[in-house]
């Protein structure tokens, strides 16, 4: 689901001759690497014994990827207010970012259900 919308946003970009700025480029790669780290971990946990695995490490990559999110979000709004890229950049920068979180979800969610924990238990 990430691939195709990631895909269809790329798409769109190019259809309306839109980039992204640098400094948007290098946000998606720090989110990019937030997401590899909490898929690395999950199958980390997915193929190791429970007893080995610290359910925390994901929990914790999960909160960094929200409290980034956040950051990112916040900063769309006043860049975008600036006139750095038009609003329609901004949303498919943030659509991006978004759907990472959203894998980030998704994590938490198998990295539960194979622990059998909730995040507020741990």
């Amino acid at each position: 689901m990430l691939v195709i919308t990631l895909l269809v946003l790329a798409a769109v970009l190019s259809i309306v001759r839109k980039t992204f700025t640098q400094e948007q480029y290098d946000h998606m790669h720090q989110m990019f690497e937030l997401t590899d780290d909490a898929l690395t971990q999950m199958n980390r946990i997915l193929v190791g014994h429970r007893q080995d695995n610290d359910v925390n490490r994901s929990f914790n990559i999960e909160t960094e990827i929200n409290n980034y999110r956040n950051q990112l979000r916040s900063q769309n709004i006043n860049d975008v207010n600036d006139h750095k890229y038009t609003y329609a950049v901004g949303t498919m920068y943030m659509d991006i970012i978004q759907e990472c979180e959203k894998l980030g979800d998704y994590v938490v969610n198998v990295v539960e259900a194979r622990m059998g924990v909730r995040q507020q238990d741990a």
